[in-house]
């Protein structure tokens, strides 16, 4: 499965394509350009609606509209949009060599914030 930015399409296996909303794409390309590392509210706030007021609500809106757009593929996606408790998200590739189970990436959070 392929992502475009630009058109903000992905593409399966089999050619089939969905366009992803504009939103739901500024949030995709987010995510990806930041893979594997967390994403604050505050991140998104900037880079979505640039420095705007935002409710948490809509931010949670939006977060769930993705998840459903990505559901609704053919495929299931190589991606994973993990929640973050009081910090916010991540996307996780589950393509076998980043295939790391969820408790070892909180494993890692936690002594990440130790160590700071």
């Amino acid at each position: 499965m392929t992502y475009d930015k630009p058109s903000r399409t992905i593409t399966d296996s089999k050619g089939e394509q969905r366009v992803l909303s504009p939103q739901c794409g500024d949030l995709l390309d987010l995510l990806m350009e930041n893979e594997g590392e967390i994403v604050t509210r505050t991140d998104m706030r900037q880079s979505i609606w640039g420095h705007k007021v935002v409710s948490e609500d809509r931010i949670n809106h939006l977060v769930c509209r993705l998840r459903k757009e990505l559901k609704s593929l053919p495929e299931p996606p190589p991606w994973q949009i993990e929640v973050i408790p009081k910090r916010g998200y991540r996307l996780t590739t589950l393509e076998p060599r980043h295939n790391i189970p969820l408790w070892l990436h909180r494993w890692i959070d936690w002594v990440h914030d130790i160590m700071r």
